[in-house]
C-alpha cells in the first residue's frame, strides 16, 4: 500500500512540474479559473487493464458522459502503458491500464458530479479503477 501511495504521490508530482513550467512560459493562470474565481481541478486515473465488456462500457459512457460535460469536463491527456502514449520518466509505474488526466470547472464541480447518485449508478458499468485522484489548480 505505501509503495502505490508513492507511485501515486510520484505521478501528482510530475503533474504538477508540468503544469508550473507551463504557467512560467505565461497564461496558464487564465486557463485555470473558470471566470468566478474558482479554481480548476484535474481528475487523474489509472484504469484497470481488463476493461469492462462493451456493452456495459458503453452504457457507462453513455450515463457518465453527460454528467462529467455538465461539470466542465475536458480530456486534457490519455495513455497506454506499453503503447508509447505513456511515458515513465523516473521510478516505476506499477499499473498496466490506461491513465487520463481531465480538467473539471472546479474542485467542487467535480466532487459533485463524482458524488452524485447518478454517476454512482453510471460507474457501476465500469471495472473498478487501479486509482483515481483529484487535485486543485495551483493557480
Amino acid at each position: 500500500m505505501k509503495n502505490k501511495l508513492v507511485y501515486v504521490m510520484s505521478l501528482v508530482a510530475v503533474f504538477a512540474l508540468g503544469h508550473f513550467s507551463a504557467h512560467w512560459k505565461g497564461g496558464v493562470a487564465l486557463a485555470q479559473e473558470n471566470g468566478k474565481g474558482e479554481k480548476a481541478a484535474y481528475l487523474i486515473a489509472a484504469t484497470s487493464p481488463v476493461s469492462a465488456p462493451a456493452d456495459r462500457m458503453a452504457k457507462y459512457s453513455e450515463a457518465a458522459g453527460p454528467l462529467a460535460r455538465q461539470a466542465g469536463m475536458q480530456l486534457l491527456g490519455a495513455g497506454q502503458a506499453g503503447s508509447g502514449t505513456l511515458q515513465v520518466l523516473e521510478g516505476k509505474f506499477p499499473y498496466q491500464g490506461r491513465v487520463a488526466v481531465e480538467r473539471f470547472r472546479s474542485m467542487k464541480a467535480l466532487v459533485d458530479f463524482w458524488n452524485s447518485p447518478a454517476y454512482q449508478e453510471a460507474k457501476k458499468f465500469r471495472n473498478e479503477a487501479n486509482f483515481i485522484i483529484a487535485v486543485e489548480a495551483a493557480q
